[in-house]
Formats: C-alpha cells, sequence, structure tokens
C-alpha cells in the first residue's frame, strides 16, 4: 500500500518539477534576452518613460556701479493661473488672492466664471508680492504658476544708454548689455533625469549651475554722480529750451568714465514706450564742430614751437579781420593787443587765427590726431564715431585757419574730455575705461588697468595751459561758474552747427577741469540747439557745470575738510577767530544747531563739530532756511539741507 502511494505522488512530484523547471528556463531565457540581447524596441520605451532631458539656462550676469550698486539685475517674475474647466478651490483662492493684492474678492470671482483652460489672476508678479502665495500654493487645488525670470534695472533711466536693455528674447540690445551679451548671457547645458520612486524625478548628472551663470559686470560709473549729471542736464533743457544735451565726467588720472548722459534718455524696464533720439548716446555718437573748447590745440603748439610765450601779444584787430581768401572774421568782444593768455582767456577767434598763420598744416594736423581726435576710443558701447578731421591734401590755404578755432573739423564729446583730460594729467591721453571688472564668483576674467596711450604734451606746458584755463573762469568768459573757495579751471565754446548742408542753430559747450589745483575731475557739457539768446555758452552749458559741481561738492569730504583747515589757518593768521556760539556747539552738542544767518564756512564747522552732514543749495551768503528744526533731537550720521542766499 505504501509502495503504491509513493508510486502515485513520485510522479506528482517529478510533473511539478518538471512544470516548475521548465517555467524557471523559460523566465531565465527571458531576463537573457532582455538582459543581454539588443532590443532598441524596449530601449525605445525605457528612455520615453523612464528617462527625461532638462534643459538648464544660467543667470543673466548683474550690472553695478563702481560701488557694487545693482544697476541691473535678473528677477522672477510670476504669473498665476486657472483652468477652470476642472475643479478648484474657489473660495481659498478668492480670498487669499483678494488679501495678497488689496482687491476686492468679486474682481477674482468674476474671472474666475469664465471657462477657460488658462484663466489668468495676476501676471508679473515680484518675488515679493509672490511670496505669500507660493508658500501657499501646494495646498491650493487647482492653482497654477509660472515663473519666468525678467531684467530689472534700478535705477530707471538713470545712464540708460550706457547699459542698455534686453528685449523680449533676452538678447542685449544697445549699450554693455549688447556689446558684452555674450558674457553676461548664462550657458546653456542639458541635464539628464530618471524617474524614481513614486514616479519623481531626479538628476543623473552632477552639475554646478553657478559656472554655467552670467558674468557679472562692475563699470566705472558712480550712480549718484550718475544721478547728478542727468537731473542737471534735463533741467538745463527745461530751462534753455534746448533740442537736448549730454555730458560726461572722467577721471582724468585714470581714464575712468565716472558718468555718462545723454538727453533725452529712456527708461530700460518700458524701453518700448520711447522714441528712437532716446536711444542715442550723444556723448560718443554725435561728432561736431566743438568752437573754442578746441583753442587749447592750437596755443598747445604755439607754445611747443618755441616761437611764442604765454606773455607774448597779437594785435587783435579790434574785432574784426580778413583772412586770405578775404573772408571775414569776428570776435564776441572788440579787442586790441592780447597777450597769448588773455587770446585764451577771452576766447579771440582773431588772435588764434593770426597766431595759426605760424604753424605748418602738417604740424596742427599732427597735434590734432596726437590728442585722439579723429580717431575712436574704442570703449565697449555701439556707434561710437571716430570724428574727422580731413587729410592736409583736402585743406584749402585757410583750412588751419578755421581748424584752430575748432571748425572744419568734427569731435566728440568723449574725445574732449580724453584731451582735457591730459591737461589735467601732466600731458598723458589714457584709454577710457568703463568697465572696472568682469567676474563670476571666484573667477576673475577681467580687472582694468591704466591704459596711457602716449604722451601727448610736456608737463611744464600743460601746466601752463592748466593755469590759464583757471583764469578764464576767474576773469575770462566762463567767470560766471567762479565758485568762491573752490578752484575750477574751463574753457568755453559756442559754435553753429552743420546741418542738412547749412549752418544752423547752436551747440554751447563747456569743459571743466576740478579742482585745478590737484585736478580729480574733467567735465565736458554741452546744451544743444539751446533758444538763441541763451545760445552762449555762458549762458547755459556754464550754469548747468556750475549746478553739477556745486552738488558734488556736497559730497566732496576733501574739499569740506579743506575749508575747515582753511578756517583754521585764517583765524590762526588773524588772531580773529571765528566766534562760535557756546549754545551751538557746548550746550546743544546733542541737539541740531541754528545754522540761520551763518555763513556756508561757519555752519560746516559746526556741523563738523557735531558729527551732522550739511546738504547746501548754493554757496554764497547765509543760511536763509534749514531742512531741520533747531533744538531737534540730533541723531547719528543726521543730514541737514540748508539754503544759502544774501
Amino acid at each position: 500500500m505504501n509502495n503504491k502511494y509513493f508510486e502515485i505522488y513520485s510522479k506528482r512530484i517529478n510533473r511539478i518539477s518538471a512544470i516548475l523547471f521548465l517555467v524557471s528556463f523559460i523566465i531565465l531565457s527571458c531576463f537573457f534576452n532582455l538582459q543581454l540581447l539588443p532590443h532598441p524596441e524596449l530601449k525605445n520605451i525605457i528612455l520615453k518613460h523612464g528617462y527625461r532631458e532638462k534643459t538648464v539656462i544660467g543667470s543673466r550676469g548683474k550690472i553695478t556701479d563702481s560701488n557694487n550698486r545693482e544697476l541691473a539685475v535678473t528677477i522672477n517674475r510670476y504669473t498665476f493661473w486657472i483652468n477652470t474647466k476642472k475643479e478648484f478651490d474657489e473660495s481659498r483662492i478668492v480670498d487669499l488672492f483678494a488679501k495678497t493684492f488689496n482687491k476686492s474678492s468679486d474682481y477674482y470671482i468674476e474671472k474666475l466664471k469664465r471657462s477657460s483652460s488658462y484663466t489668468v489672476l495676476e501676471k508679473n508678479i515680484s518675488d515679493a508680492q509672490s511670496s505669500s502665495i507660493l508658500d501657499e500654493i501646494k495646498h491650493i487645488k487647482g492653482l497654477r504658476v509660472e515663473k519666468k525670470p525678467n531684467r530689472f534695472y534700478q535705477y530707471n533711466n538713470l545712464a540708460s544708454q550706457t547699459i542698455g536693455y534686453i528685449n523680449a528674447n533676452s538678447h542685449g540690445m544697445l549699450g554693455i548689455e549688447k556689446r558684452c551679451d555674450h558674457l553676461l548671457s548664462g550657458d546653456t547645458t542639458k541635464i539628464n533625469l530618471k524617474k524614481g520612486a513614486y514616479g519623481k524625478y531626479y538628476n543623473l548628472d552632477v552639475l554646478d549651475e553657478t559656472n554655467i551663470d552670467g558674468y557679472d559686470i562692475q563699470l566705472t560709473l558712480n550712480i549718484e554722480l550718475q544721478r547728478i549729471l542727468q537731473e542737471e542736464l534735463s533741467r538745463a533743457v527745461k530751462i534753455t529750451n534746448a533740442a537736448g544735451a549730454n555730458g560726461i565726467i572722467i577721471d582724468p588720472n585714470n581714464g575712468e568714465i565716472l558718468a555718462l548722459a545723454s538727453i533725452p534718455d529712456f527708461n530700460p524696464n518700458y524701453y518700448n514706450e520711447f522714441t528712437l533720439d532716446s536711444f542715442n548716446n550723444a556723448v560718443i555718437s554725435d561728432a561736431y564742430e566743438p568752437g573754442s573748447t578746441f583753442k587749447i590745440v592750437p596755443v598747445i603748439l604755439a607754445l611747443e614751437s618755441d616761437n611764442y610765450h604765454l606773455s607774448d601779444s597779437i594785435y587783435c584787430e579790434e574785432g574784426s579781420y580778413r583772412l586770405s581768401n578775404n573772408k571775414p572774421l569776428h570776435d564776441h568782444e572788440e579787442h586790441g593787443q592780447l597777450t597769448i593768455k588773455e587770446i585764451l582767456i577771452h576766447s579771440s577767434n582773431i588772435g588764434i587765427s593770426k597766431m595759426s598763420e605760424s604753424f605748418s598744416d602738417e604740424s596742427i594736423y599732427k597735434l590734432s590726431k596726437k590728442f585722439g581726435f579723429g580717431s575712436k576710443t574704442y570703449i565697449p558701447l555701439s556707434n561710437e564715431s571716430q570724428g574727422k578731421i580731413r587729410s592736409i591734401n583736402e585743406w584749402s590755404r585757410t583750412s588751419k585757419n578755421y581748424i584752430s578755432i575748432g571748425q572744419e573739423l568734427a569731435i566728440t564729446n568723449l574725445q574732449l574730455a580724453m584731451a582735457y583730460g591730459a591737461i589735467a594729467n601732466g600731458g598723458h591721453l589714457i584709454r577710457p575705461t568703463l568697465i572696472k571688472k568682469i567676474y563670476r564668483k571666484d573667477e576673475l576674467k577681467y580687472i582694468n588697468n591704466i591704459e596711457v596711450i602716449r604722451k601727448v604734451i610736456d608737463n611744464n606746458i600743460s601746466h601752463d595751459i592748466l593755469e590759464t584755463l583757471k583764469e578764464v573762469v576767474e576773469n575770462g568768459t566762463a567767470k560766471s561758474i567762479n565758485l568762491n573757495g573752490y578752484n575750477i579751471a574751463g574753457k568755453t565754446g559756442t559754435a553753429q552747427k552743420f546741418k542738412d548742408g547749412n549752418y544752423s542753430n547752436y551747440i554751447a559747450t563747456f569743459a571743466s577741469i576740478f579742482p585745478a589745483d590737484n585736478p580729480n575731475f574733467v567735465m565736458i557739457v554741452s546744451i544743444d540747439e539751446p533758444s538763441y539768446g541763451k545760445h552762449w555758452s555762458n549762458l547755459s552749458a556754464v550754469p548747468a557745470s556750475r549746478e553739477i559741481i556745486k552738488r558734488m561738492l556736497v559730497r566732496d569730504k576733501q574739499f569740506h575738510q579743506s575749508i575747515s583747515k582753511n578756517i583754521t589757518q585764517k583765524n590762526e593768521q588773524d588772531q580773529q577767530p571765528i566766534l562760535l556760539s557756546q549754545n551751538d556747539i557746548i550746550e546743544k552738542i546733542n541737539s541740531v544747531p541754528n545754522f540761520r544767518g551763518k555763513t556756508l564756512k561757519e555752519s560746516l564747522k559746526i556741523a563738523k563739530t557735531i558729527g551732522m552732514t550739511l546738504e547746501p543749495a548754493g554757496i554764497s551768503g547765509v543760511v536763509k532756511k534749514q531742512s531741520i528744526r533747531a533744538g531737534s533731537k540730533l541723531k547719528p550720521e543726521m543730514i541737514c539741507k540748508i539754503n544759502m542766499g544774501i
């Protein structure tokens, strides 16, 4: 009996074993087939459903000023939307958006009544505005968000033509944004993602995304100087009813451009709302006949020739003179005998022209080119004009007469600034620079170094010209800019514009160097087509320059210190110290003093004693008003505005 059962079960066990073996063999064969033999169709299915490729674009680099204040940055903008054809949490969405954006609930209820697969609730929203919604969005059914990088220009119109803008396709247009687009733009790369647990994807590639970000660019611009320059140019345009204005401030010792402005301007955050003339950077793009600001060149040539000294005199024909072609030449004022220095001080066309008759055409051509006129500076901005100086074989017999007084040639204000920079720094023509540094994290790609192009004039001659330009401000055509206690050197220029084949309208220019005793700044200001009567430089460009310099002085601690030092020295010499009220500097040391009735020097000394900063409107007379009431509690780093008057 036992043998019978054993035989029966033994057969069953053998059959089961055979079946298991066969199944195992089939399974192993399948594994072998899948793992070791090629199956392109299966591979495609796995790659399609198990892997995904992601495009990663690096962030665009930022643009900053010389003090690392952000001028252009990339920020995120958010659009919130709902597919109203699907289920969504209406009450929660309405409450959240009404509270966040301070709008009525009905406003969003009406939007949500529309049947649409893409209903926008709010768009182009900043990080700050979106933060409360982004914190909740994962828990709100049906609410969706789109994030898009957006270029933001912190200072709106300031330095707009220099910075430029990017268009809707994130391509740099105009200014640094255009010329350095390849550096600012982030790299584009692709990474592989693999589907893991719960259907989520994770990176297969290790990628440091900061290494694909664009480079940051630090400019030489100082945004506070830029604000002063741009605001005063805009004010001058209104006062003189001019077509436009432009200006530049440089450091003559290293060639750095500290401010660069052209009016009209535009706001790069809304660039498509402005006309084409707003995008023109006249400082580098508009070449014009400079007029009298060019007269430093023939005077330098005369001093280099050893045929003239500043004390030598020329008869200036009482204001009327005929050239060798029998055409008349006039001076603004009638002059008889003038020294070379006086000719430059009073800007005598006749004196300069008669002096130039002793020059060869080649000598004045070479010196003009040596100063950089007629050549591009290759500043990193588009549309720079090289100006125009005709080759000598195209000159007439009177060309040197006209060129010497700033006619028959065209220059840019950038070229003029660098030429006056050579006067200020002892005779060196320095290449202008707008970019201070290009970097990314710890990687330094570029850093600016001073580049001296050539030695233009001798130190002694540059000193003599600078001293003469000081007298232009003190006694000559620019004496209206004279700021007591602050030495300025400069030269005016009023020239007609050659437009549409004729000379019409005027451009008024003032070139200034300050402080003249130890130059830190060179500034060129041009007022384009001011109304007649204000077309003279001393009635348009000079007053605008005066206001710019006055505002710069407010922030010039060295100037304030020198005033205090001069006061102390004067007191020691005269044995008559300025009497300051004990209530001002002792009893009220914790209170704002009463500045009314005091001079600027007295006020600055008081303010320095108590650690307060003054911002004067005006520089002469006595204080008439002060922005902070006398007796108010003194706070650290307090700034008080004072109005000066007589």
